[in-house]
């Protein structure tokens, strides 16, 4: 698969993951159910970026808590109860990705901002890259 291929479903997988998660919370359901359920529904298992959406859902939701401190304890003045849902979301994606290394740190925060653009509020991205690039620059 070439680079270019790849990168489009990084996006797409990061994309259904804080998808999944905002339901999950929303509806106060585990993720991983609400996961298999829009799944099946709508027939992701067969597309190629399943497999790292569902490596993200189930990273995230087996270290939520940890995730949570490290997101509460990098952003000012935010506690997560006052953040957006979305938001919330997109920074547990971007947090256990950096946790794990999943890309280099410069694109999972592109990326984090990329999805806080086009699914959240006009300050959201801001937000979310200086959270994030505190969780990143703590890792360095």
């Amino acid at each position: 698969m070439s680079g270019q291929e790849t990168y489009p479903s990084r996006r797409k997988a990061r994309k259904h993951a804080v998808e999944v998660l905002y339901s999950a919370q929303a509806r106060d359901e585990a993720p991983e159910a609400v996961l298999r359920d829009t799944a099946a529904r709508l027939g992701w298992a067969k597309h190629p970026w399943f497999a790292f959406a569902r490596e993200i859902v189930a990273g995230v939701a087996d270290e939520l808590e940890g995730l949570d401190e490290l997101i509460a304890s990098s952003s000012e003045h935010w506690t997560l109860d006052r953040m957006p849902r979305t938001d919330l979301a997109i920074l547990r994606v971007g947090a256990w990705e950096l946790e794990h290394e999943t890309a280099p740190a410069s694109v999972v925060v592109s990326e984090a901002v990329h999805l806080a653009n086009e699914l959240s509020t006009d300050r959201s991205g801001a937000f979310i890259n200086g959270v994030l690039g505190r969780i990143a620059a703590q890792r360095a």
